[in-house]
């Protein structure tokens, strides 16, 4: 996996762009997109997903269960398999090539005894990600250049998704154009089609529209 370093003044330059895109509900300044891509960059994760995937809590960066899930299969050091998933227990073997290196299981128990917040709400998402965060720090450290923590871990525990963008008519309307141009999101190498169908809300009559897009006719997989 290879990630592309960018320099403080590209960094800003990103973060500025990422800002007033009005793309990612939870940042309200430059400043704050900084932040997340520095956090991101120290990590070795690139910035829309640093973006998309990295919280700020307590001062520390915590990483989306999803976003670190990803990065240790796509490390192609460590692969993972779930064993057994319920709103229980969760139980997930790491490996090292084809040789198993361990298992991380966290329980509905575990989750009461360390004081988790909100372990009535999505408790499958909630113990996947504790598993996952105890699993990478103890068998696969390397992926991540230092420590990292899931949201679910701090005080204050985001369990529920991010919030999804809601487009205006006009902002849809300006989206559909990009995609037919098979434009980018600015600074980034993620497609508006993608952005579109991963991070926005639509109404159903938007969705309707998008999903008249011929994917193939404007190069988008």
């Amino acid at each position: 996996m290879n990630i592309v370093k960018h320099t403080a003044t590209e960094i800003m330059s990103i973060g500025k762009a990422f800002a007033e895109s009005g793309m990612f509900p939870d940042i309200k300044s430059a400043a704050q997109a900084i932040v997340k891509i520095q956090a991101g960059a120290e990590l070795g994760i690139a910035p829309f997903a640093a973006m998309s995937g990295i919280h700020i809590i307590s001062g520390k960066p915590t990483i989306g269960a999803g976003v670190m899930a990803a990065m240790v299969k796509a490390s192609g050091k460590y692969d993972y398999r779930i064993v057994e998933q319920t709103e229980k227990k969760c139980s997930i073997d790491y490996y090292q090539g084809s040789e198993m290196i361990g298992n991380s299981t966290f329980t509905i128990e575990d989750a009461k005894k360390a004081g988790t917040k909100n372990t009535d709400k999505f408790p499958r998402n909630m113990l996947f990600a504790r598993a996952m965060s105890n699993g990478v720090k103890w068998y696969t450290p390397d992926v991540f250049a230092g420590p990292v923590y899931v949201p679910e871990e701090m005080e204050f525990p985001m369990i529920q998704e991010p919030t999804k963008r809601i487009l205006t008519d006009s902002e849809f309307q300006t989206a559909i154009v990009k995609i037919q141009d098979g434009e980018c999101i600015k600074g980034s190498t993620v497609t508006v089609y993608d952005w579109v169908k991963t991070e926005c809300q639509l109404t159903e009559a938007q969705q309707n529209t998008f999903n008249l897009l011929n994917t193939q006719d404007n190069g988008i997989n």
